[in-house]
């Protein structure tokens, strides 16, 4: 991370940074449910917008699905760092950022803060994998199918009822 975007960002945002990026998933969700059941209705439709749009998730929920909105912030910044936090308004952000940096769920996660350089991770590439289904159904067919007509003899379906 440059040194002059260090000095720009917000202490508390780069807090919040720290814990999306290095906290356990299921505390950093409770501390998000805990911090969106504290947000005002405003600012808990600001967070849902920049979930749909910087995460492009979330088009059915409302606003009051605190769980859901909290899961798909989290897993989102984990699949795709600072996706989340580039679609947020600042101000929201910031009061966003005060309460998971303060909820009871992110007590003790802040090991290694002072030594954190303040870069995000590589999103990481997942491995394609067929899942167990390999594509043996593309494989041409190598035997010639044959039907016998109504005389008996070795027909094709092309042939089938000609040269009588």
């Amino acid at each position: 991370m440059d040194a002059e975007r260090a000095e720009r960002e917000d202490v508390v945002v780069r807090q919040y940074r720290f814990l999306l990026r290095t906290a356990p998933a299921d505390a950093l969700e409770m501390a998000h449910v805990e911090a969106l059941s504290g947000l005002g209705w405003r600012d808990r439709g600001q967070v849902l917008a920049a979930v749909q749009d910087g995460l492009v998730a979330g088009l059915r929920l409302d606003r009051g699905d605190v769980r859901a909105l909290a899961h798909l912030v989290t897993l989102g910044e984990r699949r795709a760092p600072g996706a989340f936090l580039a679609a947020m308004h600042p101000p929201t952000l910031r009061r966003l950022a005060d309460l998971v940096v303060l909820a009871e769920a992110s007590f003790g996660l802040f090991g290694g803060y002072a030594a954190w350089d303040g870069s995000d991770p590589v999103a990481a590439e997942e491995p394609w994998t067929d899942s167990g289904f390999a594509e043996r159904w593309r494989t041409p067919l190598t035997v010639r199918v044959s039907y016998l007509d109504y005389a008996g003899g070795p027909s094709t379906p092309d042939s089938f009822g000609r040269g009588r």
